[in-house]
């Protein structure tokens, strides 16, 4: 659900006209130079950036830490990978998910505000929602609370994500997304009074490019199931998984989270979406 939380994040930095979604990735990466056709900041948002789902030299770094791929891959790798991804990329390419474009973007948005991404997403979306327990770790004396992972049935450590952590470090709770799902729902009825964050929250919902299956926002996806429209996002790194999804025009929502994590597609995705009927 991290990539979620990034795609608020572009919409309030958007809103506060610190960046704009037709800005070239490059302008925020040191180092890169824009191309003629550039991947934007939307470009990514929307996966349609033609970069790849992971960047350059991680089977390295994966393989040194099989049970924690991404833990070992230097910044300065995922740097040289970004800027040589932005120079072959070309915005607007067909669909493709990429957990490198996600990262890459997270970073990208701390570059332009002059702060790290994670202070970010912690202070201006997690802190006016109200989520008090979703964050890029789990504190000390908070250890207890954190479910043990699995895969295949057996225990699995956690995945640092590192440079990568916009595509999907944020540590979460049942409780905490729910309330994230209550502002979703809220933002998107018209005749609701506006909450925390709730003009971005509308930006990053609208339907921006068509995907197979349906239309995809700044990272939410949209579908049509039994005549109704469906927005959702999942999400899965070593031994976890997460699913939300909502009927914006029934009111209605699911979010969930397990403690095991494999191959997709996850049986929560298929869960969540019989819960909403």
């Amino acid at each position: 659900m991290t990539k979620v939380f990034t795609a608020l994040l572009l919409a309030d930095m958007t809103e506060r006209g610190e960046v704009r979604l037709s800005d070239p990735a490059a302008r925020y990466l040191p180092g890169a130079r824009d191309p003629a056709g550039a991947v934007t900041l939307a470009d990514l948002a929307t996966h349609t950036s033609g970069l790849p789902r992971l960047p350059g030299g991680l089977f390295w770094s994966a393989w040194l830490s099989p049970r924690d791929p991404y833990a070992r891959y230097p910044a300065s790798w995922f740097r040289r990978s970004a800027r040589r991804a932005l120079r072959a990329g070309s915005g607007g390419s067909p669909y493709a998910y990429s957990n490198f474009g996600y990262g890459l973007l997270g970073y990208l948005l701390g570059q332009a505000a002059g702060s790290d991404y994670e202070t970010l997403v912690t202070t201006r979306v997690c802190g006016p929602l109200g989520l008090a327990d979703t964050a890029f770790g789990v504190p000390g004396p908070s250890r207890d609370r954190k479910a043990q992972g699995h895969q295949g049935g057996r225990p699995v450590p956690d995945w640092r994500m590192g440079a990568l952590a916009g595509a999907g470090a944020l540590y979460s709770t049942a409780a905490d997304l729910a309330r994230f799902l209550h502002a979703c729902l809220a933002a998107s009825a018209s005749t609701a009074a506006d909450g925390p964050l709730a003009s971005a929250i509308r930006a990053t919902l609208a339907p921006r490019q068509p995907v197979p299956g349906g239309d995809i926002g700044l990272a939410w996806h949209h579908v049509r199931r039994d005549g109704h429209r469906i927005i959702w996002h999942n999400g899965m790194t070593g031994g976890f998984s997460a699913m939300v999804a909502f009927d914006p025009d029934r009111g209605l929502g699911v979010a969930a989270l397990a403690n095991s994590g494999g191959r997709p597609p996850s049986p929560l995705d298929a869960a969540v979406l019989a819960a909403l009927g």
